[in-house]
């Protein structure tokens, strides 16, 4: 649907009304940032010094934890296993990568000759994708396989290289900048093939998920307006939009639905959340009771299951 945005209490009520059949589970913690196919998130935990981290199984247990004698543990990424991965602050400012297993055993890692690692994304098998720092403040992205096999890549001629996903055939998405200081989209194939693309139109091309079908999601700008678009594994490209939003895609499960946030245009204390069903309709959604209905959905899961950070009320869990 189309949503117009005149007034706060407009934008609400339309939200709400499409949101009859649609479940809502609230949770106190900072932050929420990914979700898995039992419906189990992670994210950052509310305690107080911004240190902690934590797992919420579905069952609503929730446990934090922290890697040892950081200053902060940011959870990024869990896999269907339960694995976690993510970065933790040193003393000294730095920034390290760390996985930890369903059992809570945390293992920590550096990409060799990095100032700083930042793990994104950890699939199925356990291989982690993100990016780090070279000692000139320069980006580059890195896969790490088991027993801390790391590999480090670029877009070729790329400023910089920005990798936020992986799926569970070892397929990369991300983002790098050319000389130009322009954005632009690649996926990187499991033999490290690198396929760049963007959205024709459009500038700042960034991708922000790929599911296990290879087909990417993201968002580009286009007349000043951010906007969604959805991949295919054979190149082709179709774009989506929503009157009076910015839309920020979170991520693409296997049936090609999308969760993101619906940035308001008109006042950012009504950000919604927005679904949209692989034939492109497309439904805006609030948290009922939030202070401003203020909703920012960070993921989704193939049984449509959608999870994350409210304005007022702490994480959030919607099942359709």
């Amino acid at each position: 649907m189309k949503t117009q945005f005149a007034t706060a209490a407009a934008i609400l009520a339309l939200a709400g009304a499409a949101e009859a059949k649609a479940t809502f589970t609230t949770f106190d913690v900072a932050s929420v940032w990914s979700i898995n196919s039992g419906n189990t998130v992670t994210g950052k935990y509310n305690n107080g010094t911004g240190g902690e981290s934590f797992v919420r199984t579905a069952d609503g247990t929730i446990t934090p934890f922290a890697v040892a004698n950081a200053i902060s543990t940011d959870a990024m990424s869990i896999n269907d296993g339960g694995a976690v991965a993510g970065n933790y602050d040193d003393s000294s400012d730095v920034e390290h990568g760390f996985v930890r297993t369903a059992d809570g055993t945390i293992t920590t890692f550096d990409v060799p000759g990095a100032s700083n690692t930042f793990p994104l994304s950890i699939n199925n098998g356990g291989k982690i994708a993100g990016y780090f720092m070279d000692s000139a403040g320069h980006q580059h992205g890195f896969l790490r396989a088991a027993a801390d096999r790391i590999k480090k890549f670029d877009v070729p001629n790329a400023l910089s290289t920005d990798a936020v996903d992986i799926n569970r055939n070892g397929e990369i998405v991300g983002s790098y900048t050319d000389s130009g200081g322009h954005g632009h989209g690649f996926v990187r194939a499991p033999d490290g093939t690198i396929a760049t693309f963007d959205v024709s139109g459009g500038t700042g091309t960034a991708p922000t998920g790929i599911n296990s079908k290879g087909v990417v999601t993201g968002s580009y700008f286009s007349n000043g307006t951010k906007n969604g678009f959805v991949r295919m594994p054979d190149g082709s490209i179709t774009t989506f939009s929503e009157t009076g939003c910015d839309l920020s895609p979170a991520g693409v499960n296997r049936k090609g639905e999308i969760a993101g946030v619906c940035y308001n245009l008109v006042n950012r204390k009504f950000d919604l959340g927005f679904f949209r069903r692989a034939n492109g309709s497309i439904r805006t959604f609030h948290v009922p009771g939030t202070r401003t209905g203020a909703t920012y959905p960070t993921g989704i899961n193939d049984s449509g299951a959608i999870a994350g950070t409210t304005y007022s009320l702490g994480g959030f869990l919607r099942i359709p």
